[in-house]
């Protein structure tokens, strides 16, 4: 099955401190890109790259976007459809922020999980979360 990858998921990731975690989230993400069921929102590379940049800077930002564009993930652009349900899943659940909403319509639209430890997603009743 399809899933959506969280900013936090990448957090996880990228800046682990845990070998145990780093191994499963990189197993993970090359299980994801060799099915071609892995999705990254344009909305989560975005967070991706500045919080990189804020922590390493500029440069390794620029590397970290080009790594995940190249990683075989689909690359999922905010359509005017995605945030139109967006919208309307940000009015129906108030407390869960605008970038979970986008994170979650793309989930809907693509009929997928959302791979986060982001508590918000159980709030959703479209949405089913995975972790690692």
């Amino acid at each position: 099955m399809r899933e959506v990858v969280d900013t936090r998921f990448l957090v996880e990731h990228f800046y682990s401190d845990d070998p145990g975690m780093k191994a499963k989230t990189s197993k993970k993400l090359r299980e994801l890109a060799r099915r071609s069921e892995g999705i990254i929102p344009t909305l989560v590379l975005g967070e991706v790259t500045r919080i990189t940049c804020e922590k390493k800077g500029k440069e390794e930002a620029n590397l970290r976007c080009l790594s995940i564009l190249r990683s075989g993930l689909q690359i999922e652009e905010l359509t005017p459809d995605v945030a139109k349900e967006a919208g309307l899943l940000k009015c129906r659940y108030r407390d869960i922020p605008m970038g979970d909403c986008i994170i979650a319509s793309i989930a809907v639209k693509r009929e997928a999980k959302v791979l986060s430890d982001d508590p918000h997603f159980n709030m959703m009743k479209e949405i089913k979360r995975t972790w690692v």
